[in-house]
């Protein structure tokens, strides 16, 4: 009878948990979907029947969202490949070579992580403008890489620390490089770290607000969630607009992370147990 009480609290406290994350995402999907006189019928129905596609053909057709949606894409998949490509050669060279004031290099890329964007978005704009990549995507991009590669460079040289250092040695045997033993031997190995980062530094940029609001000016540019908020600020913008964007906003990263889950799960898990 104990055990069964005790099931019962601790399934009444997940819902209890579980209602306030689950309902605004719910509230967003059903406000999105459905037509101008539903939406604004008070009070407003948690159970609505009538549903319609018409905001999210409103915001391709008459907003021109799609080419918000590529921009945030583009730099997404740009930016995702390109930090996780540095971030494993530099885990690799903290886990494999030997040379002075690795161990301070490698705690000072984390310091840098620990600090806010708003706290350097003005250092940060002069240094772009002085550099003339204000308004660029390559300018976003470097900054996206920058505030995204020391939780990536740390992630994977947790997980490729827990590489037998006898399989490496066999490999260099066999005539392996040293260098030739990352995609032969590391990656292969800390697939689930890598897919781990990945889906965080995808999720990291593709949310990512400030640097593309402070670094990107024309419209043409601008990202999904940027542009998101400026829909938000119009008057002329219905509450079914703003919604069908924020929910286009949401599908791209869900969808990632849906199909990645397990990779995620062990790479997190894994990579953390030395």
């Amino acid at each position: 009878m104990k055990r069964k009480q005790k099931a019962v609290c601790i399934n009444l406290l997940a819902i209890a948990v579980i209602i306030p994350v689950v309902f605004p995402v719910y509230w967003l999907v059903i406000s999105a979907l459905q037509s101008p006189e539903s939406i604004i019928s008070i009070p407003p129905s948690l159970f609505p029947h009538d549903f319609s596609p018409y905001f999210l053909k409103k915001v391709f057709t008459e907003m021109n969202i799609g080419q918000y949606l590529f921009n945030s894409i583009m730099l997404s998949v740009v930016s995702t490949f390109l930090t996780l490509f540095i971030a494993c050669l530099a885990a690799f060279s903290y886990t494999v070579y030997r040379y002075k004031a690795k161990e301070a290099f490698s705690r000072m890329i984390l310091f840098v992580h620990m600090f806010p964007q708003i706290l350097i978005a003005i250092p940060l704009y002069m240094l772009m403008s002085k550099l003339h990549l204000i308004n660029s995507f390559p300018g976003l991009i470097i900054c996206y890489i920058a505030f995204e590669m020391p939780i990536c460079v740390w992630t994977m040289q947790s997980y490729f620390e827990t590489i037998p250092r006898e399989l490496v040695d066999a490999a260099e045997i066999d005539g392996l490089t040293r260098l030739q033993t990352l995609p032969r031997i590391f990656l292969p190995v800390a697939l689930p770290g890598l897919a781990a980062s990945g889906i965080m530094t995808f999720i990291g940029i593709w949310n990512n607000f400030l640097l593309a609001n402070t670094l990107l000016i024309d419209d043409a540019k601008k990202t999904l969630p940027v542009i998101v908020a400026d829909f938000a600020s119009r008057e002329s913008m219905m509450q079914g607009d703003v919604l069908a964007a924020s929910l286009i906003v949401c599908i791209p990263s869900f969808l990632f992370a849906l199909f990645a889950q397990r990779y995620l799960v062990g790479g997190l898990t894994t990579g953390a147990i030395k």
